[in-house]
């Protein structure tokens, strides 16, 4: 049993599951404990700073620059993010970068958590690579009209083995929007995942997926921890 996960997980269905498409959504994946202190501390204690692409890189916007801003300006990021949006490019969430110096208290033990050696050899066993030795972590929220557009995760400079999310939004209605989609090269959608409360979604960084708009009437924001098992 690893601290923190959910005892009753079986390692060799997870495999199995995982094994089929290269991608497995695993649920109750925490002990519930260790979800609801996450969750809280996402609530109260993390700052997100506005994540996006604009001028063709990406940026981020603090919650005090973005105040400081005014209607016009924000008017233009809008108009810039949602015109890339309509061609397939960029995203739009808040998003607080989780690192070995971290601060808050339940993030720092979660980035340790994720780092573990229990963690990464679990990791290497249920997907197969070996090479996996650290794992990188932010925390992540999305609100109503916010979005990631479809693309891969694959950066061979850092070399990025798996993609995971641990969902942490309760009782999130699926009309709401931000649905982790997984797509053919062309475009199909082959499956949706709502972002269930304590569940995992794991799958290999070559998978082309998006999270879907977070529709206006979401009753409550996308809280997620995410990141990338990686091989340095």
């Amino acid at each position: 049993m690893i601290d923190g996960m959910n005892s009753q997980l079986s390692q060799a269905d997870i495999k199995a599951a995982f094994d089929k498409e290269k991608k497995v959504r695993i649920k109750s994946f925490l002990t519930q404990e260790h979800a609801e202190k996450l969750l809280l501390s996402l609530t109260n204690d993390v700052s997100f700073e506005m994540a996006l692409v604009r001028g063709g890189r990406y940026e981020s916007i603090s919650q005090s620059a973005w105040k400081a801003m005014d209607n016009q300006a924000k008017q233009a990021v809008n108009t810039e993010v949602m015109s890339n949006a309509a061609k397939g490019i960029g995203f739009v969430y808040g998003r607080h970068l989780v690192t070995s110096t971290e601060r808050i208290a339940q993030m720092s033990k979660f980035y340790d958590w994720i780092n573990s050696e229990a963690i990464l050899q679990w990791a290497r066993e249920l997907s197969g690579f070996d090479d996996i030795c650290t794992a990188s972590v932010q925390a992540t929220r999305y609100t109503p009209g916010q979005f990631l557009t479809r693309h891969q995760d694959v950066v061979e400079r850092e070399q990025r083995r798996l993609a995971y999310v641990v969902n942490l939004a309760p009782q999130w209605h699926p009309d709401w929007g931000g649905l982790l989609q997984f797509y053919e090269e062309d475009g199909t959608t082959t499956e949706s995942w709502a972002p269930e409360f304590n569940t995992l979604s794991l799958f290999d960084v070559k998978h082309i997926h998006s999270v879907s708009y977070v529709t206006p009437f979401a009753q409550q924001p996308r809280y997620a921890l995410t990141g990338w098992f990686k091989a340095i």
